[in-house]
């Protein structure tokens, strides 16, 4: 017998387990299916009808009317034969499919994985269609429900007589809701919930099926269009185009005081119909809607008291409080969920839908501002939840700052609310807009670029368990691209990493580890998963460094230098630059004679590489002094308290003064010479502190709580740096002010 190969093993290993779980929960939802329809051809062989209750009711009306003069036995039997339609309580409650925005691309086509693809069940086809099938049962029933609806309203036209008898003696025969007839099969729907759960997130990993999809939102909307005709009716208003009902100020103002004074559902349901009209007034295709709108101000008006009130009903009747908003549990197992479910549901489909047709960003500004109020809600029903996510995401990434502070602010209580799996979406979802948005870099997009970083850094730091899957995920997959360029040597590779996405995103994951990988903080809360993160990114940075160190480049290391030193200076970690600083003094940049040029100064902030016309020139030659002057310094101020510094400096004093012996810029030669006075003056200032030290460099903890209590700028090297940084602060305000003018 021949051994199993490695690959065999590891999949059994892993995947195996999971195989047979996931078989023997669809084998379990199968029989389940199979039950329930050997169920109704039972009770349809044995002619019973489910819905006794309405079938009790027209009985006893029949009975009340024989003895009523003024009506005929024969009108009742009439409207009962006509009434009388077959409603299963078997009606299953629709799939609920997450609508998984998963679809950012990724670049792993050189990844290197072994992972061994998951073996797909042969019968998942059949098990998409058993779902489509009995999504497509429960929709007709609905639509059956909905025509008994139709029949009672035609007949109060036909007999008015009899109508106004059920309205005085049993009116729930007349206005019923479609949830009733939902209600009766939740108690069986729960048993399976788990296991739909289970095939959808099994359907979403493989892609899904685009034609059940479409069919199913067709189906979803010729039932919305259903209830609001039933709404109509039941409000005495005619759905015909030409009648339909022209919307006010007046009649907004008088369904605004019915829901401030006592929280009317009635009211509500009144103006989410309006608000739907207002969602679907730039549509070109014609749909019946419940009102229309003419007027601009009432438009204005309506936007803005359904956003104000409507959620505030929401959470008077389903009891939300500040403390239940961050839990979504708390909404959907209340007692009148499910009566005003589909009322929030079209109201929430109606929000999602504007915001996918505005681009006027003082209108986004307020809808999404307001819409906050509306996140706890939108995480009860999965598939909004994703469309909600990914039109944030969208408006984040191209929208004006304001309008992204606020559609970060919902992402972020979205990541909250919404039940834990969803964060991880959330994650991937603003590091992949950020990726695509930072692709072009200019002094015009920097602002903008940093704001969602800083936005970034922020939601990564919500759960630190998905937050490093999530990093260490995407620094691998800077690793790779770099190990590519390594082996391959090619343009397309080595371009894969010299680009401002690859140094955004270096920089980006260093303000992440920065921001939460802190010495202080991890003092006071205690170490967390993402500092051993530190070690790979650094390697990553140094790899970046070594990939092309020629002069053209400068720029793009000077990048990589800034974001490792803003690490080393937040954590603590020591992470050895200087050799790769000194290999600037040699560079024949530096040391052959440049030319002179009348160029403007090459800004190192919005470049990676030199143009060709800056090389060999005066102009390039002292803007890599000052960037090389300004990175040393902040590097070694890093250290400026360390008990090490005399012996850290050495090899930094010997390079520099070895450059000034040989060099003949008196102009760049005077830069370093500061530097290098300034480094031997902190280092006589730590020496004079260490001669009362009465231990040794094996003892670790006395040898960190070194000069703790001492202030960096008290130092001679740490006042000189924050002098630098507000010069440099005081002349770019000043070149912003140049620019504007």
């Amino acid at each position: 017998m021949a051994k199993n190969r490695k690959a065999t093993k590891k999949f059994e290993k892993k995947k195996l387990k999971q195989i047979i779980e996931k078989r023997h929960k669809v084998q379990k939802f199968k029989k389940s299916v199979e039950r329930r329809q050997f169920k109704k051809r039972l009770s349809s062989k044995n002619g019973k009808k489910v819905d006794t209750d309405l079938s009790k009711t027209i009985k006893t009306d029949q009975q009340l009317v024989n003895s009523d003069d003024g009506l005929t036995k024969e009108g009742i039997v009439g409207l009962k034969e006509k009434n009388d339609l077959e409603i299963s309580d078997s009606n299953e409650e629709s799939l609920k499919e997450e609508d998984d925005i998963d679809n950012f691309q990724i670049d792993d086509e050189n990844e290197e994985s072994e992972e061994i693809d998951v073996i797909k069940d042969d019968n998942d086809d059949d098990d998409d269609q058993n779902n489509l099938k009995s999504h497509k049962q429960k929709l007709s029933v609905q639509k059956d429900v909905l025509k008994l609806k139709k029949q009672i309203g035609e007949l109060k036209d036909r007999d008015p007589k009899f109508y106004e008898y059920l309205m005085e003696n049993d009116q729930e025969l007349i206005e019923f809701d479609i949830s009733d007839f939902e209600s009766n099969s939740e108690k069986d729907d729960i048993d399976d919930e788990n296991d739909i759960e289970g095939m959808n997130t099994d359907n979403e990993e493989s892609g899904g099926d685009d034609k059940s999809n479409s069919e199913n939102e067709d189906l979803d909307m010729d039932i919305d269009r259903e209830e609001e005709k039933a709404a109509l009716r039941e409000s005495g208003l005619d759905h015909d185009n030409e009648n339909i009902r022209d919307l006010t100020s007046e009649m907004i103002d008088k369904w605004i005081l019915a829901i401030t004074e006592s929280k009317s559902l009635r009211s509500t349901h009144r103006l989410v119909l309006a608000f739907r009209v207002a969602a679907h007034i730039n549509d070109d295709d014609e749909q019946s809607f419940a009102y229309k709108i003419s007027n601009p101000s009432v438009f204005n008006n309506l936007v803005i008291v359904c956003l104000k009130y409507i959620p505030d009903v929401f959470d008077h009747h389903l009891n939300v409080k500040d403390s239940d908003s961050k839990n979504s549990n708390s909404i959907c197992t209340h007692r009148k969920w499910k009566s005003v479910q589909t009322l929030v549901k079209s109201f929430l489909n109606s929000v999602l839908y504007i915001l996918k047709q505005l681009t006027e960003n003082d209108t986004l500004y307020f809808i999404i501002k307001e819409a906050e109020k509306l996140v706890p809600y939108y995480s009860c029903f999965p598939k909004l939840m994703g469309q909600y996510l990914k039109v944030l995401l969208q408006h984040w990434g191209t929208a004006e700052d304001k309008v992204r502070v606020v559609a970060f602010i919902n992402i972020r209580k979205l990541a909250i609310t919404a039940p834990p799996p969803f964060i991880d979406l959330c994650l991937k979802g603003v590091y992949m807009t950020f990726v695509r948005c930072c692709k072009e870099t200019s002094i015009y997009t920097i602002p903008s670029i940093n704001l969602m970083s800083n936005c970034a850094v922020e939601i990564y730091g919500l759960d630190f368990k998905s937050s490093y899957q999530s990093a260490f995920r995407y620094i691998r997959q800077l690793a790779i691209h770099l190990r590519n360029s390594m082996n391959i040597k090619s343009e397309e590779t080595f371009n894969a990493v010299y680009n401002w996405q690859y140094i955004h995103c270096i920089e980006l994951w260093s303000k992440v580890l920065a921001t939460y990988c802190d010495e202080q903080r991890v003092a006071t809360t205690g170490q967390n998963s993402l500092q051993e993160l530190i070690y790979p990114f650094s390697q990553v940075c140094i790899g970046v460094l070594r990939l092309n160190p020629s002069a053209q480049y400068f720029p793009l290391q000077f990048h990589c230098v800034r974001a490792l030193i803003h690490l080393m200076q937040k954590t603590g970690t020591f992470i050895p630059l200087a050799p790769y600083l000194f290999e600037m003094f040699h560079s024949t940049e530096m040391r052959r004679n440049a030319k002179p040029s009348t160029l403007k100064p090459l800004d190192f902030t919005i470049h990676l590489k030199a143009p060709k016309n800056y090389l060999r020139t005066t102009v390039y030659q002292g803007g890599i002094c000052e960037e090389l002057t300004e990175v040393l310094l902040e590097y070694y101020a890093s250290f400026c308290l360390s008990i090490a510094f005399p012996e850290l400096i050495i090899p930094a004093v010997f390079q520099i003064k070895r450059f000034i012996k040989d060099s003949k810029k008196l102009k760049i030669n005077k830069q370093f010479q500061q530097l290098v006075q300034k480094l031997e003056e902190n280092g006589k200032f730590i020496e004079q502190h260490r001669q009362h030290v009465d231990y040794g460099p094996g003892d670790t903890q006395k040898v960190k709580s070194f000069l703790r209590d001492v202030s960096m700028d008290s130092t001679p090297l740490g006042a000189y740096v924050k002098t630098c940084r507000n010069l440099k602060e005081q002349r770019r305000k000043l070149m912003e002010t140049e620019k504007d003018n």
